[in-house]
């Protein structure tokens, strides 16, 4: 059997009722010996003093399949929950004061009418604050039609970069082109993305270390990038073309400001393929040949790369296998790699890839990555629902964070104190409950990764439903 490549609309199952209050930075676990508080992030105005703690919340029970090992903090609510019904998992990003701000897309319904909407608000310190009203809003796409990317990074001076596209039939003629902005501080102004293509196969943002932006765009079976210059994108380097197809790529930029990208070779919206990554070297692309899948039939989704300020590499994933006679995929762990000197190591390949928290067509479960030093910080779902948040040194070993059930993860930043936040979503519900679900909710773990202690637990921590 070789590599195998495959298109599926997978449909999440509905779960858990999450019963979490909604006020400002709400206390939700604390782990057992108490551990060491690092503190909530700088996520807004010195004046912002802290986390009110809200007490513990009732720990559903022990979850026996994640290791046994423990990364000591609390997990906390970070503000309120934002929007109605998520479409995809939020964006999130610092801006120039270490205020956190976010970018989400609700399904906004009234009698005769389903809007699919695009926001962004900044954190005040102690509310949830707009910026710049509604950005994008469409009444023509269906909801859960096909994948949406949404996308946010600042640039040197802490604007607020934001891209946004739909890879539904006809988007690209009207309902959710690949459209880019820059906020002005008053209003978010377009930038114009030189290369359209009627199939998008993903996009990604990326800094680099003098404040630029950099912007990866699959049109199918290349991948452009750009560089943010003044008001519009000018071309980094020569597109890289893949006749297997480049699927949900992601963008690094390494500290020679040269871009580094990870995608699953697929031709299609929706399709998955194996891992690959390429660097750009100053003259051509290189594959880094990155040894993953290491099985027949296995095929990632979101991958997700990192550049090492030594000139390293670290790559993320959710890795499935998929059954050729059944025709299933079935969720076989995260692997996460690391590229030192030339040869690829393997820091861990368990994890939790399940599919929770959103129904829409988009198969998998989300994975992010983020570097505190030479520590990986890696964030997925677990197969019944529920935040897994892993740190992994470069030496190998985890440290598990006590795993948050009732949300599903999907995407991840490090705050100014180098501690975890993590973009959720609330599990959809028919039940009386409904109008609050769907909703997303940025989680605070209060461990910091640079300080995790390795510690044996009698059994893995669950809290939550």
């Amino acid at each position: 059997m070789g590599e195998v490549r495959f298109s599926v609309r997978a449909v999440w199952g509905l779960a858990f009722l999450v019963a979490l209050g909604c006020h400002s930075h709400s206390h939700v676990h604390d782990s057992t010996d108490g551990g060491s508080d690092a503190g909530p992030p700088d996520a807004g105005p010195p004046a912002d003093a802290g986390v009110p703690d809200g007490g513990p919340v009732d720990a559903g029970p022990p979850d026996a399949g994640l290791p046994d090992a423990g990364w000591l903090g609390n997990w906390e609510l970070f503000g309120p929950t934002l929007g109605h019904e998520a479409q995809v998992h939020p964006a999130m990003a610092l801006d120039a004061s270490g205020a956190l701000i976010v970018a989400y897309v609700e399904l906004v319904e009234s009698p005769g009418v389903a809007a699919t909407e695009l926001h962004v608000v900044r954190w005040s310190g102690t509310a949830w604050e707009p910026l710049g009203g509604t950005v994008a809003r469409s009444q023509t796409r269906f909801p859960y039609s096909a994948p949406l990317w949404v996308r946010l990074t600042t640039d040197g001076s802490g604007r607020p970069v934001l891209a946004f596209g739909d890879s539904g039939p006809g988007s690209s003629s009207g309902a959710f082109p690949v459209k880019t902005w820059v906020f002005d501080g008053v209003a978010w102004q377009p930038i114009p993305v030189p290369g359209q293509s009627a199939l998008l196969g993903g996009f990604a943002l990326g800094g680099d270390g003098d404040g630029g932006v950099q912007f990866a765009l699959s049109t199918g079976q290349a991948l452009e990038v750009w560089t943010l210059v003044d008001a519009g994108w000018t071309p980094t380097v020569p597109p890289l073309a893949d006749d297997g197809g480049v699927s949900e790529p992601d963008l690094a930029v390494g500290p020679d400001g040269h871009p580094l990208v990870a995608f699953s070779e697929a031709p299609a919206p929706g399709s998955f393929g194996p891992l690959r990554v390429w660097r750009w070297d100053g003259g051509a692309w290189t594959d880094l040949a990155v040894p993953w899948p290491d099985a027949p039939g296995q095929i990632v989704h979101t991958p997700r790369v990192r550049a090492r300020n030594d000139g390293g590499v670290v790559v993320a994933a959710s890795a499935w296998l998929y059954d050729v006679l059944t025709k299933l995929q079935v969720g076989v762990g995260v692997p996460v790699l690391a590229l030192a000197e030339g040869s690829w190591s393997v820091l861990e390949d368990d994890g939790a890839p399940g599919g929770f928290g959103l129904s829409e067509p988009i198969p998998g479960s989300p994975v992010d990555l983020q570097l505190a030093g030479d520590v990986a910080v890696v964030v997925s779902t677990a197969d019944d629902g529920g935040v897994v948040l892993r740190a992994i040194p470069s030496a190998g070993g985890e440290r598990v964070a006590p795993v948050l059930g009732g949300f599903g993860a999907g995407t991840l930043l490090l705050a100014p104190d180098g501690t975890p936040l993590v973009g959720a979503v609330m599990p959809r519900s028919n039940g009386p409950d409904a109008a609050d679900a769907g909703q997303v909710q940025i989680l605070h773990f209060t461990g910091s990764p640079s300080a995790a202690e390795l510690r044996a637990f009698g059994a893995s921590q669950r809290v939550g439903p």
